[in-house]
């Protein structure tokens, strides 16, 4: 249950990054709007088809979203959510904002 309302998180803020309404993306992924309101609230699980789509139009690769429900535990599940944030949020960096970005996350200690 908690991976659905994870995904469902990940989902609002993809959509809400890229300025898209719930009703944009119900078009582009040809979903209801209702049903996109209940995947964000973590209420419905979508069908892989649905992952698909949501994959291509949102620009996120099927295995990042994929990883949400195979975390094992709510730490893991957090600590993906945040690394597809960054990753995405990555992607619409210049060079020069990458490697000032790539510095600042070499800067810190390694988990062990």
């Amino acid at each position: 249950m908690k991976e659905m309302q994870q995904f469902g998180k990940m989902l609002r803020e993809l959509r809400e990054q890229r300025g898209l309404t719930q009703e944009d993306l119900a078009g582009l992924i040809e979903r209801s709007v209702q049903a996109i309101s209940a995947m964000e609230r973590g209420q419905n699980m979508p069908r892989l088809e649905t992952l698909i789509r949501i994959s291509e139009k949102l620009d996120i690769p099927l295995c990042d979203i994929v990883k949400i429900f195979d975390a094992r535990n709510e730490n893991n599940q957090e600590k993906t959510l945040l690394e597809i944030t960054i990753v995405d949020a990555a992607r619409h960096l210049s060079l020069r904002d990458l490697k000032v970005v790539s510095n600042i996350i070499k800067s810190f200690p390694k988990e062990k």
